[in-house]
């Protein structure tokens, strides 16, 4: 569970856990550009309970709040900001910490009229995927989502409520306090690569992909779903 090869010494290092298509990459990356000195490694869709240096995919190294590829041969992992994602994840009962410090478990929300607009658009576009391939991935992310929502209620976790996010600065600047962070850059910054980027490319608003889904009768059966199922009033 310990990364034996990173320092033990970190002023900074987050835990963070998200549904994909919940802004994670965005609000990873604000953060580092909110890190003390501008620059940190970027631990990316580890696995659950496994070394997160052995198991990280795409991991980043920010310098100045710039990132570029993270190479374990030629970069140094003596850095003071670190921040470890899970995709598709629930925070296990009891934090562990995973690199031989204290850290802060993050959990990144969205709402789910939003999030499973994002979702379902983003495999619509996968021409291999049929209908039933289609509303199996849903139903089970939407069992995921609710786990992640009651995980997340726990006082052990930190919560950034996306949606709040995108729509308001003065959010954003509250949420760097709470995480005791400068607040240098309030800013959205960038459409991140990871995932192919924004399922609907910069068409409209983040905040309003539900209405954009709304005449979509697939999206309407998972919202059905989701409201005979209490899904939206855990949200609301």
């Amino acid at each position: 569970m310990v990364a034996k090869r990173v320092p033990d010494q970190k002023e900074n290092v987050f835990r963070i856990y998200g549904m994909r298509r919940s802004g994670n990459h965005a609000i990873i990356d604000w953060l580092f550009r909110n890190a003390p000195d501008g620059s940190g490694l970027f631990l990316n869709n580890c696995r659950p309970g496994r070394d997160p240096l052995q198991t990280t995919r795409a991991p980043q190294l920010y310098v100045n709040g710039v990132a570029e590829p993270f190479d374990p041969g030629r970069h140094s992992t003596d850095v003071s900001f670190v921040e470890v994602s899970y995709e598709d994840a629930v925070p296990p009962a009891k934090l562990d910490p995973l690199l031989d410090t204290p850290e802060t478990c993050i959990a990144i929300q969205r709402s789910v009229e939003n999030w499973a607009a994002s979702l379902l658009r983003k495999i619509q576009k996968n021409p291999d995927y049929t209908l039933v391939d289609r509303m199996r991935v849903m139903m089970k992310s939407l069992s995921l989502y609710r786990d992640m929502r009651m995980r997340a209620a726990a006082a052990d976790i930190a919560v950034i409520q996306y949606d709040d996010w995108v729509g308001d600065e003065a959010y954003r600047l509250a949420m760097l306090k709470e995480l005791a962070l400068p607040g240098r850059d309030l800013s959205l910054g960038e459409t991140q690569p990871f995932g192919g980027g924004s399922s609907f490319g910069s068409d409209g608003d983040r905040t309003t992909r539900a209405a954009q889904m709304a005449e979509d009768w697939e999206y309407q059966l998972i919202m059905s779903v989701a409201v005979r199922d209490g899904l939206v009033d855990i949200v609301q």
